[in-house]
């Protein structure tokens, strides 16, 4: 299965960009704009964004990130920029971890790393083969994926929490490119609501096995609001990858790079700046 590659303009080193669950890459349209005034950056269509793709062929994160690793080394790179969001982030650590030099370094925003009660639950789940019933599977099962238009769709969405604080450029992307027309004259989700309750069904009951044998140069860089990588999961970053950053950003979800597009990219671009030179 190979995966088509967007490329969003830029000179420079080789950026990498992988998106959050159920956000397709032109959300993060903003966020790639500011990145590709010093780098070349592009992003993977990943499974979720190719037809007739199943979900149920996915079966650990672990495997987005073997998806990531073989197609930028099927186009003969190394040495990349990976920056991921979310569940982005995780599977550019775990694509780092299991190919030494296929990234120059990475920055993980607000990856979905978990540790004490919320790992031991996810354990008891999967032990008893009950991730599919989980709240957050359920919910996303139970989306709404169908609106008559862009505009009430849009409506609706203003109106949830989970959007509240979204930068409106991001928001538009998001109405623009997260809905697509049907032939019945709808729009319908174009990332299928039964791929984003995989994502979450699939979550690995180690994460960290999978992670720290990351060596390239890393940021961390948490929401301080954010509920999905807790103030404990990021002080277990620092003992797992003694040679990474973890930095917060200040009044921030988890969705800040899609709050704060021009802030998360000044802080990755930051970061990227002051790495060391290339042996």
């Amino acid at each position: 299965m190979a995966l088509e590659l967007d490329d969003w303009g830029g000179t420079g080193p080789l950026l990498h960009f992988a998106c959050a669950n159920g956000f397709p890459p032109e959300t993060y349209r903003k966020l790639f704009a500011r990145l590709a005034t010093r780098y070349h950056v592009v992003s993977l269509r990943t499974r979720p964004l190719v037809p007739d793709e199943d979900p149920k062929r996915l079966t650990t994160w672990g495997e987005l990130g073997d998806d990531l690793a073989r197609e930028l080394k099927a186009r003969g790179r190394s040495g990349v920029l990976g920056v991921g969001h979310s569940v982005g982030g995780a599977s550019t650590l775990m694509a780092s971890a299991a190919n030494p030099g296929l990234f120059r370094a990475v920055v993980a925003l607000d990856p979905v790393l978990i540790t004490g009660a919320r790992a031991w639950a996810v354990r008891l789940m999967k032990l008893l083969g009950r991730m599919d019933r989980t709240a957050i599977v359920q919910g996303a099962l139970r989306r709404r994926d169908r609106w008559p238009t862009r505009e009430e769709a849009a409506e609706a969405y203003r109106s949830r929490k989970l959007f509240r604080d979204w930068d409106a450029d991001c928001f538009n992307d998001y109405i623009t490119h997260g809905l697509v027309p049907t032939p019945e004259g709808d729009f319908k989700l174009r990332i299928p609501r039964e791929w984003e309750a995989r994502i979450f069904e699939t979550f690995p009951a180690d994460p960290w096995k999978l992670i720290r044998a990351n060596a390239a140069p890393t940021l961390v860089l948490r929401g301080e609001k954010s509920d999905t990588l807790l103030p404990a999961a990021l002080a277990r970053v620092e003992r797992e990858l003694p040679l990474a950053k973890c930095d917060v950003l200040p009044l921030a979800s988890h969705l800040f790079p899609l709050e704060q597009p021009r802030e998360t990219a000044d802080r990755v671009l930051a970061f990227l700046e002051h790495l060391p030179p290339e042996k």
